[in-house]
């Protein structure tokens, strides 16, 4: 904890536990004025010095942040609908933290449903950073979620809220998609005595300077931005992206059914065999009707086990999740089964996939995953969305690896 630059009289205590410096006097009879003149003077909306937090670049240890920053509670149309409370009470600064961390879950999902922002819930000079803009108003924090809004389709997903410190809320929120890909965090700087959000400073995965702006996380936009990847439109497994890093995506996918067939055992990493045993099947090689194309198509390498490798076609969504339910291949080396859902880690790359690309993403990946922690499980799984006609650096492909027990800081 930082040194207090408060002074007082002997016998005080200077608490930085919220927003707000507040001396902590024994009470005495003799200082009963002084301490109703002090709460009197709050509740005119003097000048106070507010302590909040911040992050180390690329560490998880939060200290403090906007130090010695001076916080204006305005009167009138700008006052916070919560009531003042005594920042020294520790049953009331819980309560107001609890009621604060409430109000921000419903108030994400209204921001980022079209909504608007509760101008009286937040300090008319709240900070607001990320690794490419920072504001220093409410103004400039409304105008930053209506740009992002009008230029990008974002799908916000909070995952997960709770109390980080004294007068500090955090959140972890799941990737904006499909234009721009984030996860992070963001941390709430609360002004514990009068209920107002006095900042928000927002860190990102994928970067590890989080600072505002950050070359690194302008870089990060930029190449989001420039990288063209074509994904047809067409049915593909479902899946949600937990985390995002410069390397690689951390992905939940759902289970899905698939039609599948095993490969050669000297199949090659980047090989085709089994195409043409699937590609019947979908087209009409079965005991009942022509099924639509899907996307990607899937083969396995470094898989364990007597049946060795495979390569996979996704069945469309509608039929279900009973592979009894699909048309009987006509062909015996084509199986219908269940893909069961999963913890994948996945990396793509561009161009006309060759043996040698496959493999070193996948070192890449693994490499990545031993670096941050992750279990990696053995074998992975190449993933090609594109046609044979698509133009190779408009093509994408994916190296997916099962990860074990993943878990989001």
């Amino acid at each position: 904890m930082r040194s207090c630059c408060c002074t007082g009289p002997a016998g005080s205590m200077c608490y930085h536990r919220s927003a707000v410096c507040v001396q902590s006097v024994r009470p005495r009879p003799y200082q009963a004025n002084a301490v109703r003149r002090s709460s009197e003077a709050i509740n005119r909306g003097v000048h106070l010095r507010r302590i909040g937090s911040h992050a180390t670049a690329g560490s998880t240890d939060r200290e403090s942040n906007y130090d010695s920053v001076s916080f204006r509670q305005d009167s009138g149309s700008s006052a916070s609908t919560s009531s003042v409370i005594d920042v020294t009470d520790k049953a009331q600064t819980e309560s107001r933290m609890d009621e604060i961390q409430q109000f921000l879950r419903a108030e994400l999902d209204r921001i980022f449903g079209g909504g608007s922002v509760s101008r009286e819930r937040y300090a008319a000079d709240m900070r607001f950073s990320d690794p490419v803009v920072s504001y220093a108003s409410l103004d400039g924090f409304i105008f930053n979620v209506q740009a992002l809004r009008t230029a990008f389709t974002v799908q916000f997903n909070l995952l997960d809220i709770g109390i980080n410190g004294p007068n500090e809320i955090k959140t972890r929120f799941l990737p904006w998609q499909p234009n721009l890909v984030f996860s992070g965090c963001s941390y709430y700087t609360i002004d514990t005595a009068y209920g107002k959000i006095a900042g928000q400073r927002d860190v990102w995965d994928a970067i590890q300077d989080n600072s505002s702006p950050s070359i690194e996380g302008i870089a990060h936009v930029i190449k989001q931005l420039t990288t063209i990847q074509l994904t047809p439109s067409l049915d593909s497994p479902h899946y949600t992206v937990l985390k995002k890093t410069k390397e690689y995506e951390i992905r939940q996918y759902s289970s899905y059914l698939v039609a599948e067939t095993n490969m050669p055992s000297d199949a090659r990493p980047a090989g085709g065999d089994g195409f043409t045993d699937l590609a019947g099947y979908i087209f009409g090689g079965n005991s009942r009707t022509k099924m639509e194309m899907t996307t990607p198509v899937i083969s396995t390498g470094g898989q364990q086990g007597v049946r060795g490798d495979k390569m996979q076609f996704p069945i469309e969504r509608k039929y279900g999740e009973d592979p009894e339910t699909l048309p009987l291949p006509n062909d015996s080396k084509v199986t219908r089964k269940m893909q069961e859902g999963g913890i994948l880690a996945a990396t793509s790359f561009g161009g006309i996939p060759l043996d040698f690309e496959v493999t070193e993403a996948e070192r890449r990946l693994r490499a990545a995953l031993l670096l941050d922690g992750h279990k990696a499980q053995d074998g992975y799984q190449l993933a090609r969305y594109n046609d044979p006609f698509t133009l190779p650096f408009l093509r994408r492909n994916e190296v997916l690896i099962a990860v074990d027990n993943f878990e989001l800081n």
